[in-house]
Parts: structure tokens; sequence; C-alpha cells
């Protein structure tokens, strides 16, 4: 290591700047980087801020090895240099030290998402992700703290005093192109279904809410692989989150994509393997206590369904188990969906 290392002046102080700068290039090595990789880091001032995700200096060491290292080998850099554990546990100091670990500007929309998903992609061919492995087990679980680092973005970003998430969420948007049927390409979308983050439970014919509150969630979607969901009071629910924990939160959050549109792949990738390897604090919660939290059914009309208790449970139904007050959960979806569209445009117009 030593070697590698510029030269400093003979004294105390050129010594210690040799050993400091030494130490951070162990720390480099440590978590996957070759010695290779890291003498283009010799020359640098390193500062301990440097060792994180999405950093200049991990961009410096990414955009070199990208292409040339094995796709399994940069994820397991990528883990390691996250400290992503084998399970999460949910609590909040380690979700806060979690997403400490990525740089303050890494943005939700930043090429890194990108190349990151397609390094799965690759790594994990067909249903290869849902294997019983440890490594398969961490990426899964790595999608939740992608998710709350995101959220966390925009707060820091964008939320200023008095604002709600999805007002901060509005302004991070009011400058991108939203997906209309018209354009060919568009950076976020409102158009898929939040079905699946509306979860309720039933007893006894009652319906039993997260955290016994009644809450309407949303999607929104940023290239596809950046999902934030949103509840009614338009705060962002993530499976852990680095502000607050809530039963909501966690059994309807957000999770990122790693694949890249709704097809066989998405369910390979980011649907299958919640299965075997969410975390144990998470399937504790959906089925509590004899209770399991379920998503309403994608029934879309009565004389489709294949049951009674399809329709009752249907996304769709008017007056179903997911209903209030003769609206769909679909339709109560929608108003959200409207009501966002809204404070975009309002910014937007406020801009100019």
């Amino acid at each position: 290591m030593w070697s590698i290392l510029g030269n400093y002046p003979f004294s105390q102080a050129g010594l210690n700047k040799r050993y400091q700068q030494a130490k951070q290039l162990l720390l480099w090595e440590s978590a996957g980087w070759t010695r290779q990789d890291i003498k283009q880091l010799a020359k640098r001032d390193l500062r301990p801020s440097d060792f994180c995700i999405g950093s200049q200096v991990f961009q410096l060491l990414w955009q070199t090895a990208y292409g040339r290292k094995r796709a399994k080998q940069l994820l397991r850099i990528v883990l390691d240099m996250a400290a992503m554990p084998e399970e999460l546990s949910g609590d909040l100091q380690e979700n806060q030290q979690l997403v400490r670990r990525f740089a303050n500007d890494l943005a939700p929309d930043h090429a890194f998402w990108q190349e990151l998903s397609l390094l799965v992609q690759e790594t994990f061919p067909k249903d290869k992700l849902s294997a019983e492995t440890t490594f398969a087990r961490r990426i899964h679980q790595f999608r939740y703290v992608i998710s709350s680092q995101q959220a966390q973005y925009i707060r820091r970003n964008f939320k200023k005093a008095g604002m709600a998430d999805q007002e901060a969420l509005a302004a991070f948007l009011k400058g991108k192109k939203q997906q209309r049927f018209w354009r060919k390409t568009a950076d976020y979308s409102l158009q898929e279904s939040a079905r699946l983050h509306n979860k309720r439970a039933f007893k006894d014919g009652t319906v039993i809410y997260p955290d016994n509150r009644m809450r309407v969630n949303f999607k929104v979607l940023l290239n596809y692989h950046t999902e934030f969901i949103l509840d009614d009071e338009g705060r962002f629910l993530n499976e852990m989150d680095a502000e607050y924990i809530s039963q909501n939160a966690i059994i309807n959050g957000a999770s990122f994509n790693y694949a890249n549109k709704t097809d066989k792949r998405h369910w390979e990738l980011d649907v299958n393997p919640a299965k075997r390897h969410d975390p144990a604090f998470r399937k504790q919660l959906i089925a509590n206590e004899g209770l399991y939290f379920r998503a309403p059914k994608a029934v879309s009309k009565k004389n489709k369904a294949d049951s009674i208790e399809d329709w009752r449970r249907s996304y769709f139904n008017k007056t179903g188990l997911y209903a209030d007050r003769r609206k769909s959960n679909f339709k109560a979806v929608k108003k959200q969906v409207r009501q966002f569209k809204w404070k975009i445009f309002k910014l937007k117009w406020k801009r100019r």
C-alpha cells in the first residue's frame, strides 16, 4: 500500500498525512476494490466522507470498473460499502446508518441506479433471485434501503419547513416530463397500479387497517426503477425509513425495482423474491396474530370473478371490502393521483 502513495514531506505532518491516506485506501480495498482500482485514488486527497456510494471518488472507480468487472463482483462491492446486513431489522437507528452510506447528492434519477439494475438483471437470470442464498437475500432487501435513501434525498433537498413529503416530491418533479400517450420517453409515471400497496386485513367481518387508520396510498414511478409510495396525508411510505416507522409504511411501502418494466422480469426480480427474502420484521407484521394483510384482488368486473368472495375483495368494487363511502379503492387512489398532478401543475405555473 505504501508503494502506491504519493510523495509527502519527511516530517511529522507529512508522515501523518501519508498514514491517513493509506488508512483511507485500505478502507476502499476492504470493500472489494482491487489494488489496481485504488491506484487511481492514490494521488487524491481522500476524506472519510468520500467512502460512500455515489461520491465523486466512488463514481471514478465505478465508471472505470463498470463493464470490466463481473457484475456479481460489483454488486458485492456495493453491498459491502453499504454495510448491508444479511437481514434487515427494521430498527430506526439501523435505517439511518444504512442511508448515511450513500452520498447526499446521489439523486433518484442518477444513471447509477439504471446501471445497478442492469447488473442485477445480468447476475440473476430467470428466477435466480428467489434462490435460497445469502447473496440473493441481501440484494432483495437492498431494494428497501435504496427506497429509503431516495426518499431521504427528496426530503433533504426539496422539503422546506411546513411541507409534506408529497409537496417536496412535487417540487422535485415539476421540471420533469410525465408519461403521456403521445410521448416516446418520459421521466416519471403516475399510471402504474398501486393495488399491491393498499393492503388490509379482515377479522370477523371487520376491516383492520395498518395503524388502525384508513389510508389511501398511491404510487409514483421515476424511470420505472425508483418507486415512491405516499399516503393520503402526503407522507412517504417505506418498509424502512430514516425518519419514522409505521405499520402502513412497513406493509404498503415502496421498494426499488430492478426490472425495466412491468413484465415477466418484474415478477422474477421484484415480486416473487419477496416471498422468500422479505425481512422477518415485515413478514411478522403482515401476518400479525392470525391476521393477514392482503392486497385487493385485480378483478375488474363482478362477472369475471371466480367467486363472490373474490369480487368482495376487488380493487374495483365500490361496495366491496376495500371500498369506502361507495368509492372503490381504485377510484380513491385515482383521486389522490389527480390531486398530486394538480400540485405539480401549480408549481410549474408558479415558476413561469
